[in-house]
């Protein structure tokens, strides 16, 4: 026996379980209503779990990502302790424990303070009396210490918001800023904006309520802006004043010969001569640190105040030539909420639109065709396994993210498409049989296609989760994945029990009657006892296997049999197509060739947001004039060894060197201050003295050396005078890295570099846009990778699906048509390859299966004798519930456009590609081709003609 025989029989299995299934869904078809009914409500708590992901981070870093590795190390630098150089650490120390006033007074020796009181006390009872309120006040003072710990404590149970409240300055026309006309009246508002209020809900909030505050003070500062007022007076009148004291370099100015950091503050820089003195600059940055209690209530007024801040600014720029452009931390978070509040709200015209579809197109004066309730609840089947999909999902612990919203619209598109395949399978059955078995060949005949696309679909998805490394476009496919499960598992339940209640009432206008007028023979029943007999009989003998169709079929069902038919199997019409063909692949070819990978910020923010200036701005200025890594070295090495501190200074120099550096003049490493501190005293030894920590708390505690401290992690179990570091970290920066392409190339460079010293167990952090960086790298060999892998995978299960061969080589080369046509016109429309493209393609793979299975199913399951007449047979089955599906997918989904979001476009622009090129490759170019290719076609003329006398005209 052949593979192809093997392949038929479990085909007639496959139809024969669900002929039979049909059955039993008629006898209760009231439990396949109640209980998806039942099990869609209980879901609906699910909804109340949903959490929102909002970290790029976690959503489009790929899994095996240098830079996730780099964000964990860099945690783990941050968890190290910083060390306490008060401490000066022996070989054996006595812990004691801190009791009563020793808590209140850690400075004194209370075990010396108890024994003089005492000896006091006999001599005097005034002393006496003073012991006792030494002992009362430090026992008040341990209570006011409880008190302040509990407090302290039940503030951390509440996570804290850090942000930076962060305005870019730019002058209108790019002009310098470094003048006293600009410099004078922004710092005099930035004194001002400290004084903004906004009311919310019924309170009123400032600044005060939400910044960072120095220790022990209660009140904001604007020191961080303080910079603005100094630089007002030098460069007074537009010219630089001569200042000894001051090297006014950049990206770190040196004061009294001490480097500080202004890299991130100005941008745009012009600067001159070796020192790269600073000429002028074009971009500002004026900010303020914000740390609070992040309750729901807080978090929303700290949002409101933001906005109130913005408008502060705004009116600024109204009578200024300043613009003042609001970044912060969190912006990027607040963009991606910003784009789900945007699209989601969309699901509801697009179910409308989509509902008042399938009315009008089930509508039909003929009672007996029209399934226009039927079609509706169709729609409503689908939202019955969003809302299980969703509560499944969101009560396990799953997040929402922008990505994933667009999922909703394409269950809507995949699901429709099953409603007008068994509405279709209805209508060609024989009216004379009863409901149930009515019910029984649909699920025979339509039911086995839905189940070969539902599992294509499944596993394409699926795979996609498997395979893609990128998180967010992994979440969106395995809850499409499920979904699609659960829609189909809708299908032949809820929906299949609806068709049977409709065909109970058929004659009346099904579930629509009350929009007919009521006939006196609707209500007959009928008692010839010989028709019934007639009937039970012609029941009891039908072959499901090889059902005859009704030829009282609708309007259209025949005019794709007797007239599109026909016209497509034309001599003249195939070999027009042969020639367009051709045509279309150079098209989508060359658009495959001009896919490029550009993954930018703007991806995954509005168009109409008001990042995107930042985001031009950024590109312009500030990630390509100053650009400074921190470089983590996690085992340092002995830096009293010279040629260890030489070997170190080698490293260093190599990063000050490559093309992008800015040089010496950036580098920002504390060992180099520390020693020229070191330096100042002629009797200190390198080799003995340069750990001791007398020395480095002295250093550390310099006003000008106190921003090393951070950087540098202490050991405090280390005996004093030994190497007593434990991590540590420096920046240099880079200029010039005016393009992505650059960036990654250079922070390859960088990495290259760092794995030459692994001795030094270094990484890099703080670079551009983590989240995009790595994407550029892989997101073109992975997408080649899933897609590859989407389409062997497509290809092997529709052989077990379709075990004809020449079917299993014609929807895989449909389905490869189809993905190529998508990808080039997506390109050509202006999208990259990019995470959200990469998802895209991978389902326009999904839904592009649909339609080659569902006509290679039909044309292989098709009983007549020519490859005309199979073609005429297979279009007059699902053509036309193919084209209601394309149509009703176009018209449901034509709102999305108005989401001004790349992400949601490129959804868009998919779902539209996919179904147009899907819906000519089903009805024209693979019904040409699989006809022109059945063996059928190659029998000789003579014996040709002799069947087509034999065989009857009728389609069957």
């Amino acid at each position: 026996m052949r593979l192809s025989d093997y392949g038929k029989q479990f085909e007639d299995w496959m139809v024969k379980v669900f002929y039979n299934y049909g059955l039993f869904i008629a006898k209760h078809q009231r439990w396949f209503l109640l209980v998806p009914i039942f099990l869609t409500i209980a879901s609906i708590p699910g909804l109340f779990y949903l959490q929102i992901n909002l970290d790029l981070y976690r959503l489009f870093v790929p899994t095996d990502a240098p830079v996730r590795y780099e964000f964990e190390r860099t945690r783990e630098f941050n968890q190290l302790p910083l060390g306490d150089l008060n401490l000066i650490p022996t070989r054996h120390r006595r812990e004691f424990e801190c009791t009563d006033a020793a808590c209140a007074f850690p400075d004194v020796e209370m075990d010396r303070l108890r024994r003089d009181l005492h000896a006091l006390q006999s001599e005097d009872e005034d002393v006496h009396l003073a012991f006792s309120n030494v002992t009362s006040l430090a026992r008040q003072r341990r209570d006011v210490n409880k008190n302040k710990e509990k407090k302290d404590r039940e503030r951390k149970l509440v996570p804290a918001k850090n942000d930076i409240l962060r305005f870019y300055v730019v002058h209108r026309k790019f002009d310098n800023l470094l003048q006293s006309q600009y410099l004078g009246p922004l710092f005099k508002y930035t004194e001002d904006m400290m004084k903004v209020t906004n009311d919310y809900e019924g309170e009123t909030w400032a600044l005060e309520d939400f910044c960072t505050k120095d220790p022990g003070s209660s009140r904001c500062n604007n020191n961080l802006n303080l910079w603005i007022k100094h630089a007002d007076v030098l460069f007074k009148d537009g010219k630089i004043k001569a200042n000894p004291n001051l090297q006014l370099s950049y990206p770190v100015l040196y004061l009294f010969n001490r480097p500080k950091d202004i890299g991130n503050v100005i941008y745009g820089v012009d600067v001159k001569g070796e020192k790269n003195e600073i000429q002028g600059a074009r971009v500002l940055t004026i900010h303020w640190f914000v740390n609070y209690p992040a309750t729901p209530e807080n978090n929303k007024a700290y949002y409101e105040f933001r906005q109130k801040l913005t408008e502060y600014w705004e009116s600024i720029s109204e009578n200024s030539d300043l613009q003042f452009i609001p970044h912060n931390d969190k912006a990027m978070d607040d963009e991606m909420l910003e784009i789900i509040k945007t699209t989601v709200p969309f699901a509801v015209p697009a179910t409308l639109m989509l509902t008042i579809f399938v009315l009008s197109a089930n509508f039909s004066s003929d009672k007996r065709k029209s399934k226009p309730i039927e079609m509706c609840l169709g729609v409503w089947c689908i939202i019955f396994a969003l809302i299980i999909t969703f509560g499944l999902f969101f009560f396990f612990g799953a997040k929402f993210n922008p990505v994933t919203s667009t999922m909703p619209f394409l269950i809507l598109a995949v699901g429709v498409d099953d409603d007008f395949l068994m509405v279709a399978a209805w209508r060609e059955c024989d009216r004379s049989l009863s409901p149930a078995v009515r019910l029984a060949l649909v699920m025979g005949d339509a039911g086995a296609s839905i189940t070969v696309t539902s599992f294509t679909n499944f596993f394409c998805f699926f795979l996609g989760w498997l395979m893609c490394s990128t998180p967010a476009v992994a979440d969106f496919c395995i809850i499409t994945a499920v979904g699609v499960i659960f829609d189909y598992l809708m299908q032949i339940t809820f929906y299949a029990a609806v068709l049977k209640y409709s065909g109970d009432r058929e004659e009346a206008g099904g579930l629509a009657a009350c929009c007919y007028k009521k006939t006196d023979g609707d209500d007959d029943v009928e008692n010839n006892e010989q028709q019934r007999e007639a009937k039970k009989e012609k029941e009891e003998h039908i072959d499901f296997q090889h059902h005859a169709k009704t030829e009282d079929l609708p309007y259209m069902h025949k005019f794709f049999r007797d007239t599109f038919a026909p016209f497509i199997m034309k001599k003249w019409v195939r070999v027009a197509s042969l020639a367009l063909f051709p045509i279309y692949t150079a098209f989508a070819i060359y658009g495959c060739s001009v896919l490029r990978v550009d993954i930018s910020p703007v991806k995954y923010i509005r168009d109409n947001s008001p990042i995107q200036t930042f985001v031009a701005l950024a590109d312009k200025y500030i990630w390509a004039d100053n650009v400074m890594p921190t470089f983590h070295i996690m085992k340092p090495p002995d830096l009293r060894d010279a040629g260890s501190r030489a070997k170190l200074n080698e490293l260093v120099f190599r990063l000050e060197h490559t093309d992008y550096s800015i040089g010496r003049v950036s580098t920002n490493l504390w060992i180099w201050q520390y020693q020229q501190y070191l330096n100042d005293f002629p009797n200190i030894n390198y080799t003995t003295d340069f750990y001791d920590r007398k020395n480095m708390r002295d250093f550390f505690s310099q006003l000008d050396y106190s921003q090393y401290r951070d950087k540098v992690r202490i050991m405090d179990n280390i005996t004093n005078g030994e190497p007593c570091i434990s991590a540590f970290s420096f920046q240099t920066s880079f200029y010039g890295l005016d393009s992505w392409d650059k960036r990654q190339a250079e922070l390859f460079h960088w990495r290259d570099i760092l794995k030459e010293y692994p001795e030094y167990d270094m990484f890099l952090s703080g670079i551009f846009s983590p989240f995009l960086i790595d994407q550029r790298h892989t997101i073109a060999p992975s997408s080649m990778q899933t897609i590859g892998s989407a389409l062997a995978m497509m290809a092997l299960i529709s052989f077990f699906f379709l075990p004809d061969a020449l079917s299993v080589f014609l929807m895989t080369w449909s389905l490869l048509s189809i993905s190529m046509g998508v990808c080039g016109g997506l390109a050509l429309l202006g999208s990259d390859l990019d995470s959200v493209s990469m998802g895209c393609i991978v389902m326009a793979i999904g839904l592009a299966v649909d339609y080659s299975v569902h006509i290679c199913y039909r044309y292989h399951r098709s009983e007549c004798k020519t490859a005309q007449e199979k073609v005429a047979d297979t279009l007059a089955s699902v053509a036309w519930p193919i084209t209601q599906a394309v149509s009703s997918t176009l018209v449901g989904l034509s709102c999305t456009i108005l989401v001004p979001a790349y992400l949601v476009r490129v959804f868009f622009q998919t779902v539209y590609l996919v179904n147009i090129i899907g819906l000519i490759h089903g009805l024209v170019w693979l019904p040409q081709l699989i006809s022109a290719l059945d063996p059928c076609e190659r029998v000789s003329l003579r014996e040709r003609h002799a069947i087509s006398k034999q065989a009857p005209r009728e389609l069957h």
